[in-house]
């Protein structure tokens, strides 16, 4: 497969997750009473409106959304300006930047971020899934770039 091309089917799988997140997130934003567990409490669907950082963590929006675009802009720098990027290295840094745009997306329309999916004691959405996945994905290929050398 030509560069271009993989560039392309990289950026259509993030984007399609993008905006299947931004999609489930309207479900649950507009249906915030309907629950669904697969499992007890404990494996489902449930809304929550997150006005923290991973975790929960308390912190104020306002410095979420300054402090976002300046997080977003410096790993975007690290992403284009690494030399050698393997087909890997630029799906996981799509992945990574895309699933923070869509939360992002959620702070500055809802001052929160929209989470549905509950697992065992939290509650987490589609966007988190990618940045985590994505950081994998990073640190995988740079330990398989250290070990080849």
């Amino acid at each position: 497969m030509k560069p271009n091309s993989r560039l392309t089917m990289y950026l259509l799988i993030s984007g399609f997750f993008l905006l299947l997140d931004q999609a489930l997130k309207y479900l649950a934003r507009t249906n915030s009473d309907f629950s669904f567990y697969l499992w007890k409490n404990w494996f489902g669907w449930e809304y929550m409106g997150n006005t923290g950082v991973a975790f929960s963590l308390p912190m104020p929006n306002i410095v979420l959304l300054i402090i976002t675009p300046l997080v977003l802009l410096g790993v975007s720098y690290f992403l284009v300006s690494r030399k050698k990027k393997s087909n890997i290295f630029i799906f996981g840094g799509l992945l990574f930047l895309l699933g923070a745009v869509s939360n992002y997306i959620d702070r500055v329309l809802f001052s929160v971020t929209i989470d549905y999916l509950r697992i065992v004691t939290g509650v987490i959405n589609l966007a988190d899934v990618m940045i985590v996945v994505g950081v994998v994905v990073l640190f995988l290929d740079e330990y398989k770039k250290k070990n080849k050398n």
